[in-house]
């Protein structure tokens, strides 16, 4: 399996902070047998929302992958997405060469620039500026797609380099998807509109937000002279699948600060397209038309994923 144009595809979205492996791999697992199209996590050292605590720290990344990698057939797998300054992107190309291997072909190779400071700071003892960390995105993006396609790489960068980097065996497919989030305009969305295979728009955004990034993706496209029917577009969307008012009333709080909505406006919109399995699959539908045909939901849990692929799933494919 891999991620495809103009078809909707589902892909189960968990972080695996404070889980074990054994957690993750029921989930991953389980939305295999449910017919999800892919299973992606987090690639983090700490508990994002607090990396000082003590507790719920994650797994690292790219080894649990692999443990998922060789305990499922058919569900793709990749990170969403994994920081390029962790490691060198040779070493990440690699690992990732590995991964696939050990999938038969089923990796996506989701990157991004990196955020988290403390994290940075912690395991690398810096944090670069968003120059350095864009320069070096774009190099990584290079490297890696050269070591993909090629047996040796050689490549002259601004943070990163490749001299004759040898990359064998090989992947199954003969190349892995390239997928790169964020949501910078300037820059970021440049950089993937230029080296990306599927381009995850990131910030959870609504319908209006969602067409003026991808504008912004055409525009690029145009400018470098790449046709932008070559990308596959991706997004997260948050959703309650069964009715909580307090999930409902969080969900509204965070939508009005990152949409600049008051409460009555977030919670309407939270209700009437993010809530339940009806509403879900309509919403799904309206951000396929204006072309995002990957879909990645966070958080959740194995009763909300056998309700969808009971009740949203089979209306998708209609």
């Amino acid at each position: 399996m891999t991620i495809v144009k103009d078809k909707i595809q589902l892909a189960v979205f968990i972080p695996p902070e404070g889980k074990s492996f054994e957690e993750m791999k029921k989930l991953c697992q389980t939305a295999e047998k449910l017919g999800f199209h892919a299973f992606l996590i987090t690639d983090h050292f700490m508990n994002m929302a607090n990396p000082k605590g003590r507790e719920n720290h994650p797994l690292e990344c790219w080894t649990t992958l692999a443990g998922l990698a060789a305990v499922t057939s058919r569900i793709v797998l990749g990170p969403l997405v994994s920081c390029i300054h962790y490691r060198h992107p040779t070493v990440l190309a690699k690992m990732a060469t590995t991964v696939d291997i050990i999938s038969n072909g089923r990796l996506i190779f989701g990157i991004g620039a990196g955020w988290h400071r403390e994290e940075f700071e912690g395991f690398l003892g810096r944090f670069p500026s968003v120059k350095e960390r864009l320069d070096g995105l774009e190099d990584a993006a290079i490297i890696c797609k050269s070591m993909f396609q090629n047996e040796n790489t050689t490549y002259k960068g601004k943070i990163y380099s490749a001299n004759n980097t040898l990359n064998s065996p090989r992947p199954v497919r003969g190349y892995i998807p390239i997928m790169i989030g964020g949501s910078g305009e300037k820059k970021l969305l440049k950089i993937a509109a230029k080296h990306a295979d599927i381009i995850h728009i990131a910030g959870f955004p609504l319908i209006s937000m969602l067409e003026h990034k991808i504008n912004v993706i055409k525009k690029h496209c145009s400018n470098i002279g790449r046709n932008h029917e070559e990308l596959i577009l991706a997004t997260g969307i948050r959703i309650i699948v069964r009715e909580n008012e307090e999930k409902i009333i969080g969900e509204a709080k965070a939508l009005a600060s990152r949409a600049n909505l008051n409460m009555k406006e977030a919670e309407k919109i939270v209700k009437s397209k993010f809530t339940g399995p009806k509403n879900i699959t309509e919403t799904l539908k309206e951000y396929h038309k204006r072309g995002v045909d990957l879909f990645t939901m966070p958080r959740l849990t194995i009763e909300d994923m056998k309700i969808l692929a009971e009740e949203a799933l089979p209306k998708l494919k209609e």
